[in-house]
């Protein structure tokens, strides 16, 4: 006979993987551990070691160490503890957050700035861990970058002279304040040329063509690989 005590634990490692993504059916969820290699013959240790990897790739709550990458139903948010970097339909927004209200899938995301100024930020759809060696990878100099092999990094650039907000994913999202309004210009582009912090952005656009869009004061990672 094996021994009753494993029941609970292995039932509360599938509750925390589950509450990570409870759009997906209990027999979906047991579907794809079968391609992972779950099958008849996997022990009830094996199944909880996959339930917590799961867990931890994807969490029902926000942890406190680490990046996550926040899908929320208005916008896209990336913490590090420290840093929210907020992406929805207009220009990405910057800044320091001092705390997080206990958040998961379903449930609002509520940040407070440094000032303790609540912001909501929408529903929570997913919470996804941005892999760490990915992140090490992303956190590479600029230059040479070629479109072709960005992968899933996004970067959030500001430059100065003129003063600009750079979202560069697999286009190059150019804000930059106008009197009265925010400017936008997106481009296409090939390879950055130079992009380091205070040096000019120099991109390469397609036909060879080459641009500056100012000097780099800031570079942040607004994603990379999750996992």
């Amino acid at each position: 006979m094996q021994d009753p005590t494993r029941i609970a634990p292995t039932l509360e490692a599938l509750r925390r993987a589950w509450e990570g993504e409870p759009d997906l059916s209990l027999p979906t969820l047991f579907a794809m551990l079968a391609n992972e290699g779950l099958g008849w013959g996997a022990s009830d240790a094996d199944l909880v070691a996959a339930l917590e990897t799961r867990a931890a790739v994807r969490p029902g709550f926000l942890p406190a160490e680490g990046t996550y990458l926040i899908r929320c139903d208005r916008a896209l948010v990336t913490v590090d503890g420290r840093t929210a970097i907020v992406r929805g339909q207009s220009q990405p927004v910057v800044w320091e957050y001092s705390r997080a209200r206990p958040t998961g899938p379903g449930r609002p995301l509520v940040l407070a700035d440094a000032a303790g100024t609540e912001h909501r930020l929408g529903v929570v759809e997913s919470i996804s861990r941005v892999d760490p060696a990915a992140l090490a990878r992303a956190g590479r100099p600029l230059a040479g970058l070629k479109r072709r092999s960005l992968g899933e990094r996004v970067y959030v650039l500001r430059t100065a002279e003129p003063e600009s907000t750079i979202l560069l994913d697999h286009g190059l999202h150019v804000f930059t304040p106008a009197r009265r309004t925010l400017a936008r210009e997106d481009l296409s582009w090939q390879r950055i040329v130079t992009g380091a912090v205070g040096e000019t952005l120099t991109v390469e656009l397609p036909g060879a063509r080459m641009r500056d869009f100012g000097t780099v004061t800031q570079i942040l990672i607004a994603a990379a690989e999750v996992g």
